[in-house]
């Protein structure tokens, strides 16, 4: 057929209207839409005023949603009354968030740190080996158990890094303090004349001077008294939230209690206690106790106000935990008591080190 021809046109004319009609038909829904957006729009009023019970919005949420959110200033706890009565010969309270000292007294005296310096001994530690690698354990690790905080260990014996930190940080084991330092300090250059324990110390110094503390001076890694080895509470207090910042050195000082797994020749679960008697608060969760006769009682705190983290210092105390309660207003609480309702058995501290240190 020619394209030309009458019946050809005619289709094409059918073509056109049917086109024609199916615009209008989209216009006519492109309107109806238009109107019920604008409608919509209307109504958001009414939304927001919270007119439907199913969906009601309070103007406060709306804002809040709104409104860039600025980040909140640190709610600070109040400052401590600083005629306190301590026994504590210095005390550092600071709270990091706002950076604010709660309380100081003696707060840059140097004194000994006795057991508090192995938070030291654990950043090191960390900063050389994995959790998981197995350490055997020599004669010359093993402590007397009578003179010295102490895990339990006997050579032979095969502990995982991360027990020993364990039974660093609970016990405040000398014998774990005593093996770690010995396998670090392998891993660490120095002279021929060094000793791996001193090669060890030397860096826990690079530690504390890397955190910027100038009177900080360590000088054992179990924290044996030293005539030249000092802390102040407040570089303490710097320390101690440089520890909380290793999650996993922060969850073990947290843990009241713990049991390490020892293989080797006697393989054994040895079940370990934290000697820090403030874990009974529950806004308490670290992080070290010490004492030695030169260093006296000492204690560094973590602890919770709210929703932010307070760190307390005491050193040289003749009653740490009595000091820490005053200065965090924390009470006294009665002992847990098991299923008869006799008092649980007290896990009593040991001692950390004999009142004249054998070197």
């Amino acid at each position: 057929m020619d394209r030309h021809s009458p019946g050809r046109r005619s289709e094409l004319t059918g073509y056109i209207f049917l086109g024609i009609s199916v615009v209008l038909a989209l216009g006519t829904v492109f309107l109806a839409l238009t109107d019920r957006s604008v409608a919509d729009l209307a109504d958001v009023d009414t939304f927001r005023s919270g007119s439907s019970d199913d969906n009601s919005v309070s103007e406060e949420f709306l804002s809040a949603s709104l409104t860039p959110t600025a980040t909140p200033e640190p709610q600070r706890p109040d400052l401590i009354p600083e005629d306190v009565e301590l026994t504590a010969r210095a005390a550092y309270v600071f709270h990091p968030e706002s950076e604010t000292i709660l309380f100081e007294r003696e707060a840059d005296v140097p004194l000994q740190p006795a057991s508090t310096l192995k938070i030291f001994t654990a950043m090191v530690v960390l900063d050389y080996a994995s959790p998981t690698e197995v350490i055997e354990i020599v004669e010359s690790d093993v402590v007397d158990p009578v003179a010295e905080s102490h895990v339990g260990l006997a050579a032979g014996d095969l502990v995982t890094v991360q027990d020993l930190l364990v039974g660093l940080m609970l016990p405040s084991g000398n014998d774990a303090a005593n093996a770690l330092s010995r396998v670090i300090g392998s891993r660490i250059e120095g002279n021929d004349d060094e000793s791996l324990q001193d090669r060890f110390i030397r860096e826990m110094n690079r530690v504390a001077d890397d955190l910027g503390l100038e009177s900080t001076e360590l000088r054992h890694p179990a924290g044996h008294d030293r005539e030249d080895q000092s802390v102040t509470a407040r570089e303490l207090a710097v320390a101690a939230q440089a520890l909380m910042e290793r999650h996993s050195l922060l969850t073990i000082v947290a843990m009241k209690s713990a049991e390490i797994q020892v293989g080797g020749n006697n393989p054994r679960v040895i079940e370990v206690f934290n000697t820090n008697e403030l874990l009974i608060h529950e806004d308490v969760y670290g992080i070290k106790t010490g004492t030695t006769g030169q260093a006296g009682q000492c204690l560094v705190v973590a602890s919770r106000e709210g929703d932010t983290t307070v760190i307390t210092v005491i050193l040289g105390s003749e009653d740490r935990y009595g000091d820490a309660r005053t200065l965090l207003d924390l009470p006294d609480i009665e002992p847990e008591t098991d299923d008869s309702g006799e008092p649980a058995p007290e896990h009593t501290e040991p001692v950390e080190e004999p009142a004249d240190p054998v070197s």
